[in-house]
């Protein structure tokens, strides 16, 4: 089970982090470092000590690091303007599975028909999504000598000297970070896991319509529902845990009041649930592409698409949405003897992913619609008792829906809702219609054909 870490700050001299060095260091490290006070005099003494003993120098940085630096990093981690949608540290394991159950089917009361089916069994309808570790990044800083000696030269050096270290390690970790949520969101609304909705041209004129189109959809997602979220599901989503993620622009030109009566709340109260981004299109594709260059899941966005992502004013998503978790956050140092300096690295590890039970809505200035599908395979012989898998790329206008429902003209074989088919050993018919109908656009549907093979 995930868990929130509990934020420490620091607050302190750069002698109240020798003492607290101090107190946890080992026997040798108390017996020989003194005690540190305020005085300037003091503080070059036990720079002086450490100096002159390489090994106590060693122990004064691997604590300095992995202990003060670990409490700076997460009090800025905890601190930054999406933390609301991290869900807190794995503990154990790598792999979070996240269970939705469908609604229990209601059925009509009948004594006579309850003598029959008292022991019958009602399985629910149980699915599921696995979010793994997906994200393993180490950054790298190196301090040279004389940095090290010139942290004991003023009261606030040994902190400015934690400082250096920290910012340079976590500023990348944390962009990295902000990067990475945006390009799942991207990713999503190109790949039409967003629920696309339109509203009109974003002008200061019609900013009361666009307003009472977000409040209509932010109030259709407090009722039990299935059309705002990928999985088709019925879910809902209360107004506590609704966010509007709205670029700069369209901030800029809507009256904010007037955003916060759409989610019933008031303007003090709606700044925790409207947050910003710059921009949805501008994802920083040569850090991502340096990110990323080996991660085979990782699908760089093209230009056609980041030019449509830029016109995306917001969207609406329910807190759930976001499926992100942190795994590992380490320090470790060592120093190369023959260079004289010493090299410092921060590890993260962490889970960035996506509910396709959470309700999630991209606002949009065109129609939303799939206009063509292509089915692969487009036709096949398949052994009875066998199975073959289908897939359908949608061509879709609007961010709309890319996902289809499969289904068969036999009654004796199946095929699931990803486009596995699955022959029936005791299928009758000589073939098997295929079909793929959009979930954007139900009219728009493609065929494939499968010949059975009767195996003889």
């Amino acid at each position: 089970m995930p868990t929130k870490p509990k934020i420490q700050t620091l607050s302190a001299s750069s002698a109240d982090v020798l003492n607290a060095i101090r107190t946890n260091a080992s026997a040798q490290y108390q017996a020989v470092v003194p005690f540190a006070t305020t005085d300037l005099g003091s503080l070059k003494a036990i720079g002086s000590v450490l100096n002159t003993y390489p090994g106590l120098m060693n122990e004064f940085l691997s604590s300095l690091v992995n202990r003060i630096g670990y409490v700076m990093m997460s009090s800025k981690n905890y601190s930054n303007p999406w933390s609301m949608f991290k869900k807190g540290r794995l503990e154990l394991g790598e792999t979070i599975e996240e269970i939705f159950v469908a609604l229990a089917k209601p059925f009509e009361y009948d004594p006579a028909v309850a003598e029959t089916e008292v022991e019958k069994r009602v399985a629910p309808d149980v699915m599921a999504a696995y979010h793994i570790i997906n994200y393993r990044k180490f950054y790298k800083v190196t301090v040279q000598e004389e940095e090290l000696t010139l942290a004991f030269t003023s009261s606030d050096g040994v902190l400015s000297l934690v400082s250096r270290i920290v910012d340079s390690l976590y500023s990348a970790a944390a962009y990295d970070e902000f990067l990475t949520m945006k390009y799942l969101i991207a990713r999503s609304i190109v790949d039409g896991k967003f629920k696309a909705v339109k509203i009109p041209e974003v002008t200061a004129e019609n900013m009361k319509q666009i307003a009472s189109i977000i409040k209509g959809v932010s109030n259709s997602f407090t009722f039990m529902g299935s059309d705002y979220n990928y999985a088709g599901v019925e879910t809902y989503t209360e107004k506590g845990d609704q966010y509007l993620i709205r670029n700069t622009s369209f901030d800029a030109t809507m009256d904010v009041e007037v955003l916060a009566s759409a989610f019933n709340m008031s303007k003090a109260e709606f700044e925790g649930h409207g947050v910003l981004v710059d921009d949805f299109g501008e994802v920083n594709e040569k850090r991502l592409e340096m990110l990323f260059k080996d991660d085979p899941n990782y699908t760089a966005l093209s230009s056609e698409e980041l030019t449509a992502l830029k016109a995306v004013p917001a969207i609406l998503v329910d807190r759930a949405w976001f499926m992100i978790f942190d795994k590992l956050d380490k320090f470790t140092q060592r120093e190369n003897e023959q260079g004289i300096y010493r090299n410092h690295w921060y590890h993260v590890w962490k889970v960035f992913s996506a509910s396709p039970f959470a309700n999630a809505v991209v606002f949009v200035k065109e129609e939303s619609a799939a206009s063509a599908i292509t089915i692969t395979p487009a036709s096949a012989t398949v052994d009875k008792g066998q199975s073959i898998s289908f897939t359908a790329d949608v061509t879709t206008t609007g961010f709309a829906s890319k996902a289809v429902q499969w289904s068969i003209d036999s009654t004796k074989s199946s095929i699931s809702n990803t486009g596995v088919l699955k022959v029936a050993k005791n299928e009758d018919k000589e073939s098997i219609i295929v079909t793929a109908k959009s979930v954007a656009t139900p009219s728009v549907t493609k065929t494939a054909k499968v010949t059975v093979n009767s195996g003889e």
